[in-house]
């Protein structure tokens, strides 16, 4: 089959979107919108707003682009939140490892195939992404360390992985051999080991995803994180079904939990309610929200 679409203006762009049934209040407005973040990124949430078969482009009665819009403006403020949420898990997961495989393998531990799963494949690619990143870094503790010392070659563990991304950390604690300094890394975050790399995997898709200004809202993860069935501290009463297990809600009550471990208190609950009520149109039973989401104890807030 051939591509045969043409590229619209933003007046065609517009005016097909009111040929198929949606209302446009304020068309200046909307011309902008569209001028500005295109008409395709905007497509991905209206989606939803499409009558059943949704491969006839009629919007159901009453879809305004101003719903539709807000649908985006929430998705990129959800993004907003995760993301900075994650970057506070991120240092807390790098801290642990680094603290616990420093205490029972020595400072330089990350050199050490030993301590691997399997073959020397993951160790080696490891090393090797973490040399690039010693040879290419303006850091001045990695520079400072190598012209002060010259035994052993590298920097200790709380030096070099301070270069690794959240993805690499992941990776990193899911080839590790089992150990007790890794299931003390999972003990800190009140989980068992395969939970937590369970949890690690999917963090670092949705990391790259808010990086990449991807949506999240309706968005389904490649593989479904593991549930904890002994969670050493609050979680879920009521779990998604199975249908909904990957979506974004296990995701942000995964993240939840894993606050309630690092930084009890934290104002998370409160900026995902009140998100929520900013926007109450929102069909949440495409982020997998369960009924009764709010009377959780996980996401009861003070205020």
């Amino acid at each position: 089959m051939i591509f045969d679409k043409s590229a619209l203006t933003v007046e065609q762009q517009l005016s097909l979107l009111k040929e198929r049934g949606m209302v446009v209040g304020n068309e200046d407005k909307a011309k902008m919108y569209l001028s500005n973040i295109s008409y395709y990124r905007l497509s991905a949430y209206w989606h939803t707003f499409l009558e059943n078969p949704k491969t006839n482009h009629r919007f159901s009665k009453g879809t305004t682009f101003e719903d539709a819009f807000d649908t985006y403006v929430f998705d990129r403020k959800l993004r907003l939140y995760i993301f900075d949420e994650i970057e506070r898990i991120e240092i807390a997961l790098r801290t642990t490892i680094i603290h616990n495989f420093c205490l029972q393998y020595g400072n330089n531990w990350y050199e050490n195939k030993s301590l691997f799963r399997g073959q020397d494949s993951y160790f080696y690619r490891f090393n090797s992404i973490l040399q690039e990143e010693m040879s290419k870094t303006r850091e001045v503790f990695i520079k400072h360390y190598r012209e002060k010392y010259n035994e052993p070659p590298n920097p200790p563990a709380w030096m070099a992985l301070e270069l690794a991304s959240f993805g690499q950390l992941s990776m990193l604690y899911k080839n590790l051999k089992n150990c007790e300094a890794r299931k003390k890394v999972a003990q800190h975050f009140g989980l068992d080991e395969r939970v937590l790399e369970s949890w690690l995997e999917a963090l670092a898709y949705i990391r790259n995803a808010c990086a990449h200004h991807m949506r999240l809202w309706n968005r389904k993860l490649p593989r479904t994180p593991m549930l904890p069935r002994n969670p050493k501290l609050t979680w879920l009463k009521e779990v998604p079904v199975p249908e909904n297990a990957n979506r974004i809600y296990v995701i942000i009550s995964s993240i939840n939990y894993l606050l309630s471990s690092i930084s009890p208190g934290n104002s998370f609950p409160k900026k995902i309610n009140d998100l929520l009520a900013k926007y109450p149109k929102l069909p949440k039973h495409y982020m997998g929200f369960t009924k009764n989401w709010k009377e959780e104890a996980i996401w009861k807030t003070n205020s």
